[in-house]
């Protein structure tokens, strides 16, 4: 990990993470702008738009290895963009046919299509990695399906739940929002080919039959019109990459204050050093947690850059090109780098089943007060059982009593014993689980 003040954290040291920042290297960028470059030849060589004997030396010299970076940088710092400075490398590659190298496009055809192929990368590993996790989840809302702990809301505790739903409510949303992911990825995977100002007039008749065959080869769809100027795709992407960053940072931050030393009903995976403190070496700090919340806050401001990159000037926009790129790509990286981080924290999880029992017995039965005050309001009405409910729990919190008999003091009914449990609340709770279960058990098309 970096030392420097700029390091985003524990994130980075994560294999998705670090997975990303190669995709989105320099050396992997080129890579791109080369894949768009070859299957451009390619294309327009079996089309007979430029001589079949340029496609060879075009494509043979449309690797790394044949690059010289350094003369590529010197070049787009000249420019502004490293297309210009590529095209001519390559044409001084490939000699009497350099002049079919980027025939017909433009620099944002190319720069565009390579950020496309790129982030199709680095999401579909994202989604192979999130299934696993959305295993891990499933496989714990499964085994703590019936085991109670106290439902908090405003911090304090409100009705009996157990652990398996508090799950299967971190489950469903990051599955939904995992979904949203996918169809946002498929909807950008769009070749971008227009040429000067996307009508493709410099190939003329010939102009549609590239495009087409230039998506086909690279494995994007065909669009009907070209999007340099439209950035919605990116726009919808970028929100449905922060959106289920932000899913992943809700479950940390529940596991973090599930963490605390008055509750202790979960801790992360224990690992030598980790969440220590300088000064107070009794501690064991939810440093995972804090860097999945960390960075799922960092790229909250992404889908309003994008948002912003839509508002483009005529046929070519000015001041939106590179920083649509980097804020995407990097929201992109710290996705793969918290999911990562999410696999880490959930396989090794304590939960502690006894801490939960003992805290729902921390406010003395209160936490029953709503099944108690709905029994209550079939005879009294629900106003009247309301107001005996705060009585008799301002009652308890000052001298400790057990509900139970305080109730029958306050009322004069007696209570079934099951509304002083948590059966009930579980009960109901547990079709509820059911269903998200099946559902990542059989997922719908999407």
């Amino acid at each position: 990990m970096s030392l420097a003040s700029t390091d985003p954290g524990l994130v980075t040291k994560t294999t998705g993470y670090r997975r990303s920042l190669q995709i989105f290297s320099e050396e992997g960028t080129v890579d791109a702008y080369l894949r768009f470059e070859a299957a451009l030849a390619e294309a327009e060589g079996a089309l007979g738009v430029i001589p079949e004997a340029a496609v060879a030396p075009i494509a043979a010299s449309c690797v790394i290895e044949a690059i010289d970076l350094d003369s590529l940088r010197q070049g787009a710092a000249v420019v502004g963009y490293p297309i210009v400075s590529l095209v001519a490398q390559l044409a001084g590659k490939v000699g009497e046919h350099g002049q079919w190298v980027h025939y017909g496009a433009t620099t944002q055809d190319a720069m565009d299509t390579a950020q496309v192929l790129q982030l199709v990368e680095a999401t579909d590993a994202v989604v192979t990695d999130l299934e696993a996790v959305k295993q891990m989840l499933a496989a714990l809302a499964d085994r703590y399906r019936a085991t109670p702990m106290p439902g908090r809301t405003k911090i304090q505790h409100g009705v009996p739940l157990s652990f398996g739903y508090k799950v299967a409510v971190w489950l469903d949303q990051i599955e939904r929002t995992g979904q949203a992911l996918i169809r946002a990825s498929r909807e950008a995977a769009v070749l971008q080919f227009g040429g000067a100002v996307g009508t493709l007039a410099s190939l003329g008749d010939s102009g549609a039959a590239v495009r087409e065959e230039l998506a086909e080869r690279l494995g994007l769809a065909c669009p009907d019109i070209s999007w340099h100027v439209s950035r919605d795709r990116m726009v919808q992407l970028a929100a449905a990459v922060s959106t289920l960053a932000a899913a992943f940072g809700k479950m940390a931050m529940d596991i973090a204050l599930m963490m605390s030393t008055e509750v202790r009903e979960l801790v992360e995976p224990a690992a030598d050093g980790r969440g220590s403190s300088s000064t107070m070496p009794q501690k064991r700090n939810p440093v995972i947690c804090e860097a999945i919340v960390e960075s799922a806050r960092s790229i909250q401001h992404v889908p309003g850059v994008l948002l912003d990159a839509m508002l483009q000037e005529y046929e070519r926009g000015i001041g939106h090109g590179y920083r649509e790129r980097v804020t995407l790509c990097e929201a992109v990286m710290h996705l793969a780098g918290i999911i990562s981080l999410s696999s880490d924290l959930l396989s090794g999880l304590d939960v502690n089943v006894a801490q939960m029992k003992s805290n729902l017995d921390l406010t003395h039965g209160l936490i029953h007060s709503e099944a108690i005050m709905m029994h209550l309001s079939r005879e009294l009405g629900r106003l009247e059982a309301h107001h005996i409910l705060q009585k008799v729990a301002r009652r308890i919190e000052i001298t400790g009593e057990e509900i139970g008999w305080v109730l029958e003091a306050e009322s004069g009914i007696t209570f079934p014993a099951e509304l002083l449990s948590a059966k009930g609340p579980l009960d109901s709770a547990d079709a509820m689980i059911r269903l998200v279960l099946a559902r990542l058990a059989h997922p719908a098309q999407t």
